[in-house]
């Protein structure tokens, strides 16, 4: 990728995770020739509005004009979000992103225990995406190998990664949807969902009128 050509990666963490999370898939990213930011955020501790004004401010404020947007759980939730506020042209890859709403949320919630684990994550989690506007093209990858914390919570009917369900990532507005072998974790590692999106990112989709 020329410098003249270069676009810019932007990945957004999930619940309870940080910048460095992204590690790996920040270093593969970038030896494949992307601009690669890393957005961090309090996920439990400022409220979801502030979040997504302040992944809008970054992403504008790039200098590339294509900013793809690769997001893991939660960080589909903030990115979806702030999709309408974003000027920038470019893909979004979400890996397990609950965007049906959490089971795993709804039974802390109903525990309780929200008050104290998810705090201002509950609503964004419990709800999912409403009222999607979606400006770019999209994929989803999720996983199938159910092992997580969450299963600790509640016990999921069907395929999952473990914290989220292979049908709380699916969704009508979601232009490709894979399944992988790999639990919720294991997404911001798993060297296929690394390559999955790699090759989202380069296919040319210009029939959809967007990059």
């Amino acid at each position: 990728m020329s410098e003249q050509k270069k676009e810019a990666v932007i990945l957004v963490h999930g619940l309870w995770m940080w910048r460095w999370t992204w590690f790996l898939y920040r270093r593969y990213l970038k030896l494949k020739g992307y601009h690669v930011y890393v957005f961090g955020y309090s996920t439990t501790g400022q409220p979801i509005e502030k979040s997504v004004m302040q992944l809008v401010a970054l992403t504008n404020s790039c200098e590339e004009e294509t900013v793809h947007l690769v997001v893991h759980s939660m960080g589909g939730i903030v990115a979806m979000r702030a999709l309408p506020h974003i000027r920038k042209v470019g893909k979004l890859v979400m890996l397990g992103s609950p965007i049906n709403g959490s089971q795993v949320a709804r039974k802390l919630k109903k525990r309780g225990w929200h008050k104290l684990l998810l705090r201002h994550a509950t609503q964004p989690l419990v709800e999912g995406v409403v009222n999607p506007k979606v400006f770019r093209t999209s994929k989803m990858i999720a996983g199938n190998m159910p092992y997580g914390v969450g299963q600790v919570v509640h016990r999921m009917r069907g395929a999952s990664d473990g914290t989220v369900s292979v049908e709380e990532t699916q969704a009508d507005w979601v232009d490709y949807h894979e399944v992988i072998h790999s639990n919720h974790l294991g997404l911001l590692k798993n060297k296929q969902a690394k390559t999955l999106t790699f090759e989202f990112l380069q296919h040319d989709d210009s029939s959809k009128g967007l990059t």
